[in-house]
């Protein structure tokens, strides 16, 4: 009978002791999860560090690129609305018949040399392409400036550098005006009276210089001044979303 009791009580104990081991097991593998959970939370962070200060850097790449865009936009605006100028003023030389001095020279002079072309930036927008545009993480963000490099400014750059059907006026202009100019003895650009005479008679060259004012003018407000909107509203909100990113 003593020997069935201790029999029990090796046992008992036995059953105590493993009890105890399972708890400490089971003690370890929580801590070992909680561990790994912690290192794959730190690396994340990691990662995710990481990934907004790239997208810092194509975002203040991009609006840097913007800026310069508008910096030649700007250059252009100003052009054109100086030959929108100029192309008024030539027709009212032309209509009223007024007597052939230096400012008309200078003024068909400049209405025939005025070709302009456009240049813009796209390094860091090309650069957020090869990343994958949804490294700029504000979707409604990531949209206007995807809209403004791929829409607006290749419609800009295609109509002011390769379009010829809005170069064809200055090429006109040109093509009709290149003949009558001639430099004086002294080295000065000029006009012989007779050839200014031809011009005064010449209706359809007025016609010409007004149809030249108006592709220019629409030049401006259908092209160059929405263009410049865009780019200046994209500018505005990368800078808010610069300012969240860097909180």
């Amino acid at each position: 009978m003593i020997k069935f009791f201790r029999k029990i009580r090796h046992n008992l104990l036995s059953e105590g002791k493993t009890g105890k081991y399972l708890k400490y097991s089971v003690g370890e593998i929580i801590l070992v999860v909680i561990g790994i959970l912690i290192a794959l939370s730190i690396n994340n962070w990691n990662e995710n560090r990481k990934e907004k200060l790239v997208e810092i850097e194509i975002l203040e790449g991009v609006r840097a690129d913007i800026l310069k865009d508008t910096i030649d936009i700007n250059f252009n605006i100003r052009s054109y609305e100086k030959a929108i100028e100029q192309n008024k003023n030539l027709v009212d030389y032309l209509i009223k018949k007024r007597e052939l001095d230096s400012t008309f020279i200078d003024l068909l002079w400049q209405n025939s040399n005025s070709d302009l072309i456009l240049t813009l930036h796209n390094s860091y927008f090309s650069e957020a392409k090869q990343k994958g545009l949804s490294i700029i993480s504000n979707k409604l963000l990531r949209e206007k400036i995807n809209r403004l490099y791929e829409f607006d400014y290749i419609n800009l750059l295609s109509i002011e550098n390769e379009l010829k059907r809005f170069k064809k006026y200055d090429e006109l202009v040109t093509n009709r005006t290149d003949r009558i100019f001639i430099f004086d003895d002294f080295g000065k650009l000029n006009i012989q009276k007779e050839s200014y005479e031809e011009l005064l008679s010449d209706h359809n060259f007025k016609y010409l210089i007004i149809l030249l004012r108006v592709n220019n003018k629409q030049m401006l407000d259908e092209f160059y001044l929405p263009t410049k909107g865009s780019a200046l509203k994209v500018v505005e909100a990368i800078e808010k979303e610069l300012i969240e990113l860097k909180k």
